[in-house]
């Protein structure tokens, strides 16, 4: 089944309308946090639909391999061809945000929980949690809790929920939020920035409210920042985040691409108070 795995070309996921984001569930058995893998589209929706029934919105999402053309010399006649695996490409965010196991279900056949470690590269997943730019603790605390507080009223566990928000705002206190900066006008590449010059990027809701967008790691900030080149990452201790404000918001906004949290710059001082610094651990 791993070997199966690793030559995947095509297959259907799992994905949370609510975090814009795999769905990921806790292993009954192992307490492994898991997301969910088929290689055929008609098992994906009969999941999906079970899920439906008991108040969980999913939706099905095809993984594939597509041709890009990338350009080439200018004497080069023709543009160069590359292929791009949605699969691997999807396992291998998964380490990013915390998931430790794949749930696999063959064609025809009954599903499997494997380990992420088994179909990455060896020693992938420890690159990803030995680098301070990604919090995959923090990324999965805030799913959980955003799957669970945007269901259906008649389906929401209280108990549940209110442990969820503490666990994911003793991550948030303990953590580091990246912060998007523009550098001033040539300065763009100078490795040091005075943070009084720059300027701060805001987003602006259909509601006409602004957020200030902040980010749990690198690639929450990269996929907020592809199409602008001008923003540079500034990683910022939770309890100082606070000191980088913009006139006007409304709130941060945590991983505005991703389970877009709204937090409140008057609970930044509550919620370190009642979780604690990392200074005072």
């Amino acid at each position: 089944m791993v070997s199966e795995i690793k030559e995947l070309k095509e297959a259907y996921t799992l994905f949370s309308p609510l975090t814009n984001m795999p769905y990921v569930e806790c292993e009954e058995m192992t307490y492994n946090d898991q997301v969910f893998l088929y290689a055929k589209k008609e098992e994906a929706e009969v999941a999906r639909e079970a899920y439906e029934q008991k108040g969980i919105k999913v939706t099905v999402k095809e993984l594939k391999t597509v041709e890009l053309k990338m350009q080439t010399a200018p004497d080069k006649q023709e543009d160069k061809r590359i292929y791009l695996n949605q699969v691997r490409q999807h396992l291998s965010i998964l380490p990013m945000i915390g998931v430790n196991a794949l749930c696999y279900q063959p064609a025809g056949k009954e599903a499997k929980s494997i380990e992420i470690s088994e179909v990455l590269p060896e020693g992938f997943d420890k690159k990803i949690t030995g680098n301070p730019f990604y919090q995959p603790n923090l990324q999965l605390t805030g799913m959980y809790l955003m799957q669970e507080a945007r269901r259906k009223k008649e389906y929401v566990d209280r108990k549940q929920l209110q442990e969820m928000d503490e666990e994911f705002s003793s991550n948030l206190v303990k953590g580091r939020l990246v912060v998007a900066v523009v550098p001033p006008q040539g300065k763009e590449q100078e490795q040091q920035l005075n943070l009084k010059e720059c300027k701060l990027p805001y987003l602006k809701h259909q509601s006409g409210d602004s957020f200030f967008p902040v980010f749990t790691d690198l690639w929450e900030f990269q996929k907020y920042a592809q199409r602008r080149k001008d923003l540079r990452p500034i990683q910022i201790p939770f309890p100082e985040i606070s000191k980088f404000w913009i006139d006007g918001a409304k709130a941060y906004m945590i991983n505005p691409m991703g389970f877009s949290l709204p937090l409140a710059k008057e609970m930044i001082p509550k919620i370190v108070e009642r979780f604690g610094s990392p200074k005072e651990e």
